[in-house]
């Protein structure tokens, strides 16, 4: 994921020498507005934040009359850890007008946002069309963005396996083509693979009426034959991508990706390098197996013998777990020259989720049993999950499945809700209510925070409380701008998104696509050159701990397992819209260097 030092500095020197080469953001608006740039729904908690200049009065101005829409008193000042800035609050949760307005401060004024019943409905579907356009093996030609890519890596069709073992020789020809590539490399790995495809099945098993036919406006070509919704038609490229890395003995392949790291002019489509299939690791198995209970149940009403196909791998995996008590990693020296390692020694937690999802899918006792053999971890209270700890999963797909040990389920819901109790309680004392602790601004940070926004919806699905909703709403203002920095951490979303992911596909096309989440603040040194510069120039504070650059892939890389979180959360709040071409093209926010591209 690292560039060349010499485009590093062409590109410091250069394309990059603005004010988004660090913290910073337009004249459009002031520094100390912060609001949820994307808008705000009626109904719910309205709030933006505002650094302290003394004044106590704030306004909410229609944007295309100039009139004072609502007059309110900001509260009183209070310092915020994470960021180091004294804020009052604005609070105008009562306001419920549908309209484009903006905040004003006395002289101050805020970016644009919107109050509706339905403000993250394109945001919604930019998001998960990001992984039709993220797609390996296909040719892309998108009326929306103007991404176009011939057939990116169609030596996927015929990749080398890497090593030897009792299964595969080293050489082996397979097809491992289709899937979708993982961030700002062009890597398909099983691990991120298997915890976004979940947690996409996951979005819509829990509101199935929010997702429909045409909705994706997949570009010509991409649509296949097939009753689905988009969505789930989406996520069955993947799934049938993991189906071809699954072994003979019922584990896994590793991962796809070339020897080398491409430069950032390679495209999909002249990315020629061979590429290979890497290592075996029994945690990613795990993992592939959940996805594929959950799809087991999720597909059943649409294919039936596809969701049969899809338990039997999820079985194999069982079945191939339970004959290898020891967690594997595989190694072999040179697999990560050009891909990242996603590498996990131990694989309990994902053991856990394996056994919940299959429990749920198939009522079968033999998994319920397993829990209860690991009962000491299974029942502790949770973190947030993410691809090197799936146990909250794991615990959510328990308390949903019918017919469980009541005392076991007791004692895990009381972990789960807890554990929601705990965000909740982080969020009220943060000035910005993000959910991340001090030590949660690390790779990934929006992830993080989006993931403890997700993990709230779960909860209100196991215990209706409006806190969990409120709590994961503002996780979403967090991710559209009303954070310290002003910034969207989506592209394309917001008056002022990120201009320079770290992303090939990007830079080697001119194509800004829209709907990536990038990983935000990250204040823990030695994440990559530009970032760990920047931590050493000075006093920063945890909360800005971020870099709009090209390079700096510790802060400002996608990767599809962050952009599913933002998924999961979006489509629980964005209820179906009549779509087209020219309004996603309409919505979109283009960063200057991408407006002068196209013009």
């Amino acid at each position: 994921m690292m560039a060349s030092k010499k485009l590093r500095w062409l590109v410091l020197g250069g394309l990059l020498a603005s004010s988004c080469c660090f913290p910073g953001i337009s004249e459009a608006a002031d520094a100390g507005m912060h609001v949820d740039q994307v808008g705000y729904l009626t109904g719910h908690n309205k709030t933006a934040m505002v650094t302290d200049s003394g004044e106590t009065d704030f306004s909410i101005v229609n944007t295309k009359t100039g009139e004072t829409a609502y007059q309110g008193k900001l509260s009183a000042a209070k310092e915020d850890a994470m960021s180091e800035e004294r804020l009052r609050k604005a609070d105008f949760s009562d306001f419920d007008k549908a309209g484009t307005y903006k905040l004003r401060v006395g002289s101050r004024e805020s970016y644009d946002f919107e109050i509706g019943d339905n403000v993250y409905a394109v945001p919604a579907v930019e998001t998960w069309r990001s992984y039709t356009l993220s797609r390996s093996n296909t040719p892309i030609d998108d009326p929306v963005t103007g991404l176009k890519i011939k057939d990116g890596h169609a030596q996927d069709h015929e990749a080398q396996v890497y090593f030897t073992d009792k299964l595969n020789k080293k050489g082996d020809r397979l097809d491992v083509s289709g899937g979708w590539y993982d961030a700002g490399d062009y890597g398909k790995y099983v691990t991120t693979a298997a915890i976004s495809s979940a947690e996409l099945m996951l979005a819509y098993e829990a509101n199935p009426s929010h997702f429909t036919r045409g909705q994706l406006l997949f570009p010509a070509g991409i649509d296949e034959e097939t009753k689905l919704p988009d969505a789930l038609a989406e996520v069955q490229f993947e799934l049938n991508w993991m189906s071809k890395m699954q072994r003979r003995d019922g584990s896994m392949f590793h991962k796809v990706a070339g020897l080398k790291w491409p430069g950032f002019d390679k495209s999909p489509d002249t990315d020629t390098q061979d590429r290979y299939i890497f290592g075996s690791c029994t945690s990613s198995a795990a993992m592939s197996g959940a996805s594929f209970a959950i799809a087991s149940r999720i597909y059943a009403p649409f294919d039936p013998s596809y969701a049969a196909a899809m338990r039997k791998r999820a079985e194999r995996i069982w079945d191939y777990l339970a004959k290898t008590k020891t967690p594997i990693y595989r190694v072999d020296e040179g697999q990560e020259g050009g891909s990242g390692p996603y590498n996990k020694s131990t694989d309990l937690e994902e053991r856990i989720w394996l056994a919940a999802e299959l429990f749920r899918t198939t009522g079968e006792k033999k998994y319920e049993k397993y829990l209860g053999s690991v009962a000491d971890r299974f029942t502790q209270k949770p973190g947030f999950f993410t691809w090197d700890n799936t146990l909250a999963l794991g615990q959510f797909a328990y308390l949903k499945a019918k017919g469980a040990d009541a005392a076991l389920q007791a004692k895990v819901r009381a972990a789960f809700l807890g554990y929601a109790d705990d965000i909740t309680k982080k969020i009220e004392s943060d000035g910005f209510g993000c959910a991340l602790a001090k030590d949660e601004y690390t790779w990934a940070s929006t992830k993080n925070a989006l993931t403890q926004g997700d993990i709230l919806l779960m909860a209100n699905q196991i215990q209706p409380n409006e806190a969990y909703v409120e709590g994961a709403l503002s996780q979403i203002h967090y991710l559209f701008g009303r954070n310290s920095l002003d910034k969207s951490f989506a592209t394309g979303m917001g008056d002022n998104p990120p201009e320079h992911p770290h992303n090939r596909i990007h830079e080697s096309t001119g194509a800004y696509v829209p709907g990536l989440i990038v990983g935000g603040p990250n204040a823990v040194a030695g994440g990559d050159p530009d970032q760990t510069a920047y931590l050493k120039s000075g006093h920063v504070p945890v909360a800005k701990s971020y870099l709009d650059v090209l390079t700096s892939w510790s802060t400002n890389e996608y990767a599809i397992d962050y952009t599913g979180t933002a998924a999961y959360a979006l489509s629980y709040f964005a209820k179906p819209k009549a779509m087209s071409t020219d309004m996603l093209k309409l919505k979109r926010s283009y960063p200057p260097v991408m407006q002068k591209r196209e013009s």
